[in-house]
């Protein structure tokens, strides 16, 4: 009786240490974010004519016969997108955009990166109504210069590697993996990694 007492009081010690650390923890955490947040916020404002802004040549994606309307559309909304003042601002956060170029530019900044998301997206799109058109090979270069932006659209990559597939070359699962780790995190890069590389499903198995 007394050893399991003994044992269930260390249990109980031992959770209330680790219940404080992960307190502790968390507080420091929230008080470096405002202080950053508050650095941020007194920043002094850029010159953001010193930008290198982000661009894009169309005229590096290849050409196909066909002319329906929607893959011109598609086309079009790359060029379109290629237009504008862009910047990939992928992962990188207010906080930290404030702090660089001042409070007062991060409106600005944030319309800069909502138009380089237009881009990203407008290539995806081209690519995936390529291949849905059948021209596998010219899709696959279009969402290969999606990833090479680099972009962060898990499906940029999701579909490129089933591309791959399609077209016997998985052997360049590889380079799109290690690209994938290099240009996103968290739950999009988990995502991409189970896609690629799929865990073994056990022989003989019930699912």
């Amino acid at each position: 009786m007394f050893p399991f007492l003994t044992g269930f009081m260390i249990f109980i010690v031992v959770l209330a240490v680790l219940r404080a650390r992960a307190t502790r923890s968390q507080k420091e955490r929230t008080d470096a974010f405002w202080e950053k947040e508050n650095a941020a916020n007194s920043a002094r404002k850029a010159d953001l004519s010193t930008i290198d802004y982000f661009r894009f040549d169309p005229n590096c994606l290849p050409d196909v016969s066909d002319q329906s309307e929607e893959l011109k559309n598609a086309r079009k909304a790359i060029e379109e997108a290629s237009e504008k003042q862009m910047l990939n601002l992928n992962g990188i956060s207010n906080t930290d955009l404030k702090l660089t170029y001042g409070p007062q530019n991060l409106d600005e900044l944030t319309v800069y990166g909502d138009y380089f998301s237009e881009l990203e997206e407008a290539i995806l799109s081209y690519g995936t109504l390529l291949h849905d058109a059948g021209f596998l090979k010219e899709a696959i270069a279009v969402l290969e210069k999606g990833i090479l932006l680099p972009t962060d659209l898990t499906q940029n990559y999701i579909r490129l590697a089933d591309y791959y597939t399609e077209a016997g070359t998985d052997s360049k699962k590889t380079d799109l993996l290690s690209l994938a780790e290099k240009n996103l995190s968290g739950y999009a890069l988990t995502t991409v990694q189970r896609h690629l590389n799929p865990p073994d499903e056990t022989p003989g198995k019930d699912h």
